[in-house]
């Protein structure tokens, strides 16, 4: 069975399809993926542990809070690919190398995870956040 497809106006067609394209393009997709990983951080920052001390350690000096103020989105260039997928990560800075031993314990310290806890309970908003970052460029590049 034979369809029979009429194009009427050509030029709206190729001006909505270039549009889709520029969506999906890899500037779009990393504001996207920004916009997710900033709900994460923020709860992140919300659960980070915080001592109720100063304390210095190879010549630093850290107040608390440190952790959670060293807390930071990173472009993971590694597990990136150019043009296709572009990852961040939620993580501190070197000034609180200590986060790894708060997330996943030591042999003498039991685990006091923040960042999964985090991950988990925002990983919809986030995916939220991402969606909403797309509508938007999709509304204002097909200017629905």
């Amino acid at each position: 069975m034979a369809v029979k497809l009429t194009i009427e106006n050509a030029a709206a067609l190729t001006s909505a399809i270039d549009a889709l394209e520029q969506v999906a393009s890899e500037s779009v997709l990393r504001q996207a993926t920004v916009a997710g990983a900033r709900v994460i951080l923020a709860e992140a920052k919300l659960r980070a542990p915080v001592g109720d001390a100063t304390y210095e350690h190879k010549g630093g000096t850290y107040a608390p809070g440190t952790l959670r103020d060293s807390l930071l989105i990173a472009y993971d260039k590694e597990q990136s690919v150019a043009g296709l997928r572009a990852t961040y990560l939620v993580t501190w800075s070197k000034d609180a190398f200590y986060g790894r031993f708060l997330e996943f314990g030591t042999s003498k310290m039991a685990a006091q995870p923040f960042l999964r806890p985090a991950y988990d309970a925002t990983k919809q908003a986030a995916a939220a956040a991402f969606s909403t970052v797309i509508d938007q460029k999709v509304k204002e590049l097909t200017h629905v």
